[in-house]
């Protein structure tokens, strides 16, 4: 994970102009990025451009590596993503190095449309080819990684692509639908200072959209509407090469009704929509059951999808380095980098690499030898290397660094993974706090969920408590500029509520310490997203399947997957890797998401079947089968709610108003 920007700027305009102090006086990017910070300047030779690039590194996996990284063509490489499949890394490998060789091999643009698309994992890039004198950019087709940029509005401006806001200028989010590119020749094109060039991605559609992406003025408007006639910067679209699509189609094939889920077991239920939440819940369970049971396409699909998603967990949570480093600073010519930050030097290197989970809130630390090891983790003794083994210089400091997080509400997404962190590493641990006002409903559902995880695992619940002027001032000089460009009441609530939890800051609130204040340490934080739009787990899902039946929720599952990108991810990935963290999302990993598009609609959800039961039904049976079993019943609760930011100052307002607060 890093922060990465570039500017595009004229000699006779800004010769005056230190960015490196412009940057790190007017944006909030270096806090993504508290291993290393370098930077880089090139003359494109076209018309006195001159291009800025600068990398702040969150060092996560092989050797630290300063960014840009440039190779001996003089190819330079600003990566803020993560290589979990697709590509080779070999072990203690640095996926940016990687990366930069394989987009090295040719200056062929099929060549570096066909490397990226083999990258499976979240990412965002900007990539100068030397020889080619031409300047690459793009997002995953989710949007995982947060990429912004600035179109000047006239010649003053300057062109910027930043993962955060820099300055007071406009910018918006890149649209991930495809790969784009600036070309600058030694001869500038008459009329217009600069051509972004796009690759489509195949079958892509306008985020948020079921459109198409075409050229013509639609397709101008798309990519940055209300632009100024006088803008130096024009768009066009490769019609006849595009970037190959990993989206995969989404199983729309209508149900058998002779095979319904709901007709086949309910007769044998007595379902009460109104009465005691425990008759209600103990039916529920008896539903999933029985489904286990007596349903083996059902049974069998789960099992394919724990095994599918442990895997993907597993790829988030692994190889992660331990840091010693000394400050350093390196410079020469227009190169210089800087190592900004020493770990704790007691966190040495295990013979074989633990992995350590935590949640924000939960949070795991690592078994020790005499601990007893759980089913499907990999303690001392179990034969997988990556979990086990090993000999600590220091266990007692090494229990307090976690390495990875989740954010735990005690909902089912949460918890299904955070069941299948503790199958595939060494630790956990939740916060909480015992005091009642505190005890919203977040809180009281994860501690339900924490009751239902492994109990030979010591666990620490993080009780993260924020009282009314922390909240605005924290909006105020942090959540307000990392929101940004989105602003609705929607967003403030949400990314208030994340950056908090990301922080890790609190009271454990369980075990031997409880009461204690605690920060987390861990640099990646899982989270739960992505699960709902794939398992029809929002209310307007019920809605378009009340009026429209199978097909309504279809074709609403269809445009949830399709406008990810557009609506929050961005937003979450600034918001969290604020702290110097990462996000990682388990339920879009690409095999995931490959997985779940290719089940029929009627064995994922059953939305004739009550709430905290239809809506992602397939992940319910998962959730019973790991042992989860109230979790695996609990309806839906938005963050905002659960945690109930969304009350502390406005009742009244609407999530889609646009929100005061953030412009204040």
């Amino acid at each position: 994970m890093c922060g990465i920007c570039c500017i595009c700027s004229n000699t006779q305009d800004s010769d005056h102009v230190d960015w490196k102090d412009f940057i790190e006086k007017n944006s909030r990017i270096g806090r993504r990025g508290p291993d290393c910070s370098s930077s880089q300047l090139i003359d494109v030779g076209s018309k006195g451009r001159q291009l800025f690039l600068q990398g702040h590194v969150l060092h996560l996996r092989g050797e630290l590596t300063p960014q840009p990284l440039q190779d001996h063509h003089g190819n330079m490489l600003l990566w803020n993503g993560e290589i979990f499949g697709g590509l080779e890394v070999g072990e203690g490998e640095n996926d940016t190095q990687v990366l930069l060789r394989e987009l090295s091999g040719s200056t062929d643009p099929c060549h570096l449309l066909t490397t990226m698309a083999k990258v499976q994992g979240p990412w965002a890039f900007i990539y100068w080819e030397e020889k080619t004198k031409c300047l690459w950019f793009g997002r995953d087709m989710f949007g995982r990684r947060s990429l912004l940029w600035h179109i000047p509005q006239n010649r003053k401006e300057h062109f910027v692509l930043s993962s955060t806001q820099i300055g007071d200028q406009e910018f918006r989010e890149v649209p991930s639908v495809g790969i784009y590119s600036i070309h600058f020749p030694e001869v500038p094109t008459v009329g217009c200072d600069l051509n972004i060039h796009l690759y489509q991605r195949e079958e892509s559609v306008w985020p948020g959209t079921m459109d198409k992406v075409d050229s013509g003025q639609t397709f101008q408007d798309r990519l940055w509407s209300g632009q100024s006639e006088i803008s130096p910067v024009k768009f066009s679209m490769d019609t006849d090469l595009k970037f190959p699509s990993q989206m995969p189609k989404l199983n729309k094939a209508l149900p058998n009704m002779d095979n319904d889920l709901e007709k086949n077991f309910s007769d044998d239920l007595n379902f009460k929509q109104s009465g005691s939440n425990i008759e209600t819940v103990n039916d529920h369970q008896k539903y999933i059951e029985n489904l286990i049971q007596n349903n083996e396409i059902i049974d069998k699909l789960a099992d394919q999808l724990i095994d599918v998603l442990q895997q993907a967990v597993r790829r988030r949570i692994y190889n992660q380095p331990y840091l010693a480093l000394a400050p350093e600073v390196e410079r020469s010519g227009n190169f210089s980098s800087e190592v900004k930050r020493s770990p704790c030097s007691q966190c040495k290197p295990h013979s074989e690499s633990p992995n350590k989970t935590n949640a924000t809130v939960l949070e795991n630390n690592p078994l020790t030898a005499e601990e007893p090891t759980t089913e499907g983790a990999n303690g001392p003794g179990r034969g997988d290397g990556n979990c086990g083994g090993g000999t600590r210089t220091n266990p007692s400091c090494e229990q307090d660094h976690p390495k990875v997080a989740i954010l735990f509400s005690g909902g089912i997404d949460s918890a299904v993974i955070t069941a299948l962190a503790d199958r595939a590493s060494a630790s956990t641990s939740v916060p909480l706090d015992d005091q009642q006002r505190w005890n919203v409903p977040d809180r009281l559902t994860g501690y339900s969920a924490l009751a239902e995880l492994n109990p030979r695992r010591r666990w620490n619940f993080i009780q993260v408590n924020v009282s009314l002027p922390e909240l605005q001032q924290v909006r105020s000089n942090h959540v307000r500029h990392l929101v940004y460009p989105l602003d609705t009441v929607l967003d403030d609530s949400i990314g208030c509520a994340v950056w908090f939890a990301a922080r890790g800051q609190g009271v454990i609130g369980n075990g031997a310490r409880q009461g204690e204040p605690y920060t987390s340490t861990a640099r990646v934080i899982l989270c739960g997203m992505g699960a709902d739009e794939q398992l029809a787990g929002y209310s307007r899902h019920r809605g378009r399947f009340s009026e429209l039946g199978w097909q309504g929720l279809l074709d609403e599952v269809e445009l949830e997957i399709t406008r990810i990108s557009a609506r929050n991810l961005g937003r979450d990935d600034r918001i969290i890797t604020d702290h110097g963290k990462e996000s990682r999302f388990p339920f879009l990993d690409e095999e995931v998401v490959k997985f779940l598009s290719g089940i029929p609609m009627q064995y994922k959800v059953n939305l004739d079947l009550p709430r905290g039961l239809g809506e992602k039904l397939l992940l319910r049976v998962c959730a019973t089968k790991l042992g989860l079993l109230s979790t695996a019943v609990l309806p839906k609760r938005a963050i905002q709610f659960g945690s109930r930011i969304a009350k502390m100052e406005n009742n009244k307002e609407k999530a889609s108003d646009k929100c005061k607060r953030l412009a204040e």
